[in-house]
């Protein structure tokens, strides 16, 4: 075993080749670990989405019971019943545009393709595309625009066909999530007392200490995440509503939910605007670009740095390995939160690397444990100026 240690080339490779095993044997037993896996995926989404709003909430809750001097259950019940009534209201409030302007995109999907096609053939007939070269194929072009919108068009119409799926999943959540939330805001203060009770008795003020670094560095980074998707989603917003951009709100939603993909979120946001756009008219391309520009420079030289303020130090090809494979998992909705939850898994995984360390009984764990915390920013790899 020594010298396997000592030849680390060798040593690595029998690991990675006894994990292919094991996961190959797994892969083989998946009548045993699909009903499993099921009963994760099924309460994965309604637990990552409590525990994110348990992170925006819980300051509240805590700023009530300090100070008006409330009592912790009666802090968390004002919290929990506020944020309910917010969301009621804004249901009652925002619900039926939101859905009126869903209906009409989808009513326009057809016209939009139409368009599209008309728009392929004014460039096709332009003297400057000709001139681009004899090699291009442009009857080519327009059947392979005419395949993908109509493709687009179909799949657009047929996944209104889960409609019955999606709304029981809906209920459901609709369900759990809230109650989840609930005893999290009320029991999440016994998480770790109970970890001094029965693991680590002697360690109470190290492993506090390690628990609100830990409570600190997720509530920022969630926190700075929720304004910055917020200053986009609203500012996207209105600056369509301004150059009367068709479906606004919408297209703003879906930018806002986008600035949290590293790198490519900006962009992807934008992409429906421009295609929309490039059916009107020219001067609505170029508004539409002006609006980004303008949003995307407060967003990069006023909100990011100061409300995320320093980052998660997650290397670049690790954010583009999660990427690739979260997009290919899950789509665009993995994409958008999988650095984030990777972001929050490090940190606990530091915590609990942290606690074995102080359960070895080091006497500098705690030390290096701290200057890891502070050297931890709270959020995902800085990036340069966010550029439309």
């Amino acid at each position: 075993m020594e010298f396997l240690k000592k030849n680390r080339l060798l040593y690595w490779t029998i690991e990675i080749l006894l994990l292919a095993i094991l996961i190959l044997v797994l892969s083989s037993l998946s009548f045993i670990f699909e009903p499993i896996g099921i009963f994760f995926r099924t309460i994965f989404f309604p637990l990552i989405v409590a525990g994110f709003l348990y992170y925006l909430l819980h300051p509240v809750a805590d700023f009530l019971e300090k100070h008006f001097h409330l009592k912790h259950l009666l802090a968390v019940s004002l919290t929990f019943f506020i944020f309910v009534l917010l969301v009621i209201l804004a249901f009652i409030a925002f619900m039926p545009q939101l859905v009126e302007q869903i209906s009409n995109m989808l009513g326009s999907l057809p016209s939009f393709a139409k368009d599209m096609q008309k728009l392929v053939d004014s460039w096709a007939k332009s003297n400057w595309f000709k001139q681009l070269g004899q090699e291009i194929k442009v009857k080519d072009i327009q059947t392979q625009i005419s395949k993908y919108s109509s493709t687009f068009l179909k799949v657009s119409l047929s996944s209104l066909g889960n409609i019955v799926s999606f709304m029981t999943t809906f209920t459901v959540n609709l369900i759990t999530i809230p109650i989840m939330l609930f005893y999290m805001l009320a029991d999440g203060d016994k998480f770790i007392p109970f970890i001094n009770r029965f693991v680590f008795p002697s360690r109470t003020k190290e492993v506090s200490e390690l628990a609100a670094r830990m409570n600190k560095t997720i509530s920022r980074y969630i926190d700075g995440q929720f304004i910055e998707a917020m200053f986009v989603m609203t500012f996207i917003t209105v600056g369509y509503l301004i150059i009367h951009q068709p479906f606004a709100p919408i297209l703003g939603i879906f930018s806002g939910l986008c600035v949290l993909i590293p790198y490519v979120g900006p962009y992807i946001g934008m992409l429906p605007s421009l295609f929309i756009a490039m059916t009107i008219s020219g001067q609505q391309v170029l508004a539409v670009l002006a609006v980004v520009l303008i949003v995307s420079q407060l967003d990069g030289n006023l909100i990011y740095p100061n409300v995320i303020g320093r980052n998660l130090k997650i290397h670049p090809l690790t954010i583009i390995i999660i990427l690739l494979s979260a997009g290919n998992i899950w789509g665009l909705f993995g994409m958008i939160l999988g650095v984030p939850i990777y972001a929050i898994l490090r940190t606990l995984f530091i915590f609990i690397y942290n606690l074995y360390q102080l359960r070895k009984g080091k006497k500098n764990s705690l030390e290096d444990a701290l200057i890891k915390e502070k050297e931890l920013p709270n959020d995902r790899l800085k990036q340069p100026k966010k550029e439309d």
